[in-house]
């Protein structure tokens, strides 16, 4: 068992036996030409040259210092989860290692292992487990054995010391490479170069075997069935904690609202979609020599040898914690920071995210109607006599779905197999020929239109909106610049996501204007917006934007209401991180 710990001991030594030989070579080498330079500037700056070429190899390898593992999550104590930790004692026993010195509950899908050893993995240290809730919800408690079994099985293998160890040497090797860049014509370069692709490939090769010897003692303690169903639902777990994020709870960020109950939602998705996971295959891929793992399907066959267990216990895994509800509870506060959103409960949550994101749609669109008209407000009547307006297709269709649901002929439908979305009575969705008839406008298109609205219960002139302009409200901010010129004022320039703010500063000239810019961004659009002379401008009152030159920027923004604003940066001001892309982009 002790084979890969010598091979990562003798490829990390390797390493370091390399970059020490190399360093001596330089430091004699620089220093028998140093002994031969007379003038004495020329040998100080040569010195100085040599000093920094040994001390950033020095400092490359920094990263192979003993750091304490920090684990994420919430701990769970024995009286969190007795019967977990009953079963890792147990699992322990059959396997023959030791326990986890610490349990944590993570966020996010899966399960791992680390041991924090030292002298190279030699010598045994704090054993850490960690593993994610949603794995817990997903799995029964002869899946989550599997999974354990298949950990408890690293650890036996020493592969959590030399995991530490691993990674380490990863960092210190990719630190390294920062100082020989792959474009150098430098053979030190290629030296390095190659020898790091040894070393990756040599722990990849052997990181994939310790998975199927892993694998072996899962299938032989938790039996072939629960060993494949555990392989193939962890597969697909990531993928479905991804999707619950994206579709169902990470939708309400954008207008202020959260799920008061995250894990709680998680577990209703699984339930709806439980049979398809436990069908759907697994695709398949070629194996790289790069991939830390097997391919999933080759780890299926490797296991079809197993035996089979009759005892297979079928009750869900979350049930190994004492209390599940205080436990995600704890894991939400401590993983989750939803700020000041209003929380709302699943039943309400989805519904009013989507009204909320359709309303600010809708008036997007209304907005763009009344500039195209001219009026202080827009309505699907005023579009009907506007041919070829510019009006965003999105908005449209949310101006389309908000009158259809104020006249009861479409409603709100919360999946949790599929996307939410907004259907007819029967079931069907919106015909987008409708909106592609607004939008076009002419004659024919809009009789057309009126007959669909009417068919829906729409009455063109009641669907309005867009009286207010849009307001920066806490748009996220994403660049700054500092010291700019506006209108001929000095000032500094606020980039959002929805516009920008110009904030006037008579003594913006003076220095860089680092610190005046950094505290604007530090504070809300809408604060620095309410600031006494600040301009807003959203982007989508963008008629035209004429650039006549990108360094210094120096450009001419026409709104639709004919209004022009000059912007103007100079060369000594302050430039945010990457906010001269950021603002070439917006002003596209």
């Amino acid at each position: 068992m002790r084979v890969g710990v010598v091979k990562v001991v003798v490829l990390v030594v390797g390493f370091y036996a390399l970059a020490t030989l190399i360093f001596l070579l330089l430091a004699f080498g620089g220093g028998f030409l140093l002994a031969g330079i007379d003038n004495v500037p020329l040998f100080i700056l040569a010195g100085l040259g040599l000093g920094s070429l040994l001390g950033a190899g020095v400092v490359a390898l920094l990263p192979m210092r003993p750091v304490p593992f920090v684990p994420k999550g919430v701990p769970l104590y024995r009286d969190d989860a007795p019967e977990l930790w009953a079963t890792l004692t147990e699992l322990a026993e059959t396997i023959g290692t030791r326990p986890p010195d610490q349990v944590w509950l993570t966020a996010g899908p899966g399960a791992s292992v680390v041991e924090e050893a030292r002298l190279f993995g030699l010598k045994a240290g704090r054993r850490f487990l960690s593993i994610g809730l949603p794995t817990l919800q997903a799995f029964t408690r002869a899946q989550a054995r599997a999974v354990l079994a298949h950990e408890f099985a690293h650890y036996a293998q020493l592969d959590g010391r030399t995991s530490v160890t691993g990674y380490r040497s990863h960092v210190a090797v990719a630190r390294m490479l920062d100082r020989f860049p792959r474009s150098t014509i430098n053979p030190l370069t290629w030296l390095f170069r190659g020898y790091a692709r040894l070393f990756v490939l040599a722990q990849r090769v052997a990181s994939r075997r310790r998975e199927y010897g892993a694998d072996q003692v899962m299938g032989r303690i938790a039996g072939r069935a629960a060993a494949h169903s555990a392989l193939r639902l962890h597969a697909r777990l990531g993928e479905e904690w991804t999707r619950y994020l994206s579709v169902h709870v990470g939708p309400g960020a954008d207008v202020g609202m959260a799920p008061d109950d995250v894990y709680g939602g998680f577990a209703g998705m699984l339930e709806a979609r439980r049979e398809r996971l436990a069908t759907v295959d697994e695709p398949i891929r070629l194996p790289s020599r790069w991939d830390t793992h097997p391919p999933t399907t080759e780890r299926l066959w490797a296991l079809d040898t197993a035996p089979d267990k009759s005892d297979v216990d079928e009750r869900p895994a979350v049930g190994l914690l004492a209390d599940p509800v205080r436990s995600a509870a704890r894991l939400e506060e401590a993983s989750f920071d939803f700020g000041e959103c209003r929380r709302l409960p699943w039943d309400t949550y989805p519904r009013e995210v989507a009204l909320a994101r359709l309303k600010v749609d809708a008036e997007a669109a209304y907005r763009a109607i009344a500039r195209a008209s001219g009026q202080p407000g827009g309505s699907l009547e005023a579009l009907l006599t506007l041919p070829g307006a510019d009006v965003p297709e999105d908005g449209l269709t949310a101006a389309v779905v908000l009158a259809a649901l104020a006249a009861g002929t479409m409603r709100f439908v919360h999946r949790w197999d599929d996307e939410p979305d907004f259907v007819l009575a029967d079931g069907s969705f919106l015909d987008f020929d409708l909106v592609e008839d607004l939008l076009i406008g002419e004659p024919e298109h809009a009789a057309r239109a009126r007959a669909a609205l009417a068919r829906l219960g729409i009455d063109p002139a009641a669907a309005h909106g867009g009286a207010e302009r849009l307001s920066p409200g806490e748009a996220p901010v994403i660049g700054g610049l500092a010291n700019v010129k506006f209108d001929d004022r000095p000032g500094h320039l606020v980039i959002t996501e929805r516009g920008l703010i110009f904030s006037p500063d008579p003594e913006a000239e003076a220095g860089s204007g680092k610190d005046a810019l950094l505290a604007l961004m530090a504070q809300a659009p809408f604060a620095v917006a309410a600031r006494a002379g600040a301009v807003w401008l959203p982007y989508e009152e963008f008629s035209h934007v004429e650039k006549q030159r990108d360094i210094p920027l120096k450009a001419t923004v026409t709104l639709y209401n004919g209004v022009e604003h000059r912007i103007h940066t100079v060369y000594t001001g302050y430039v945010h991180e990457k906010s001269h892309e950021t603002i070439l982009r917006v002003l596209r």
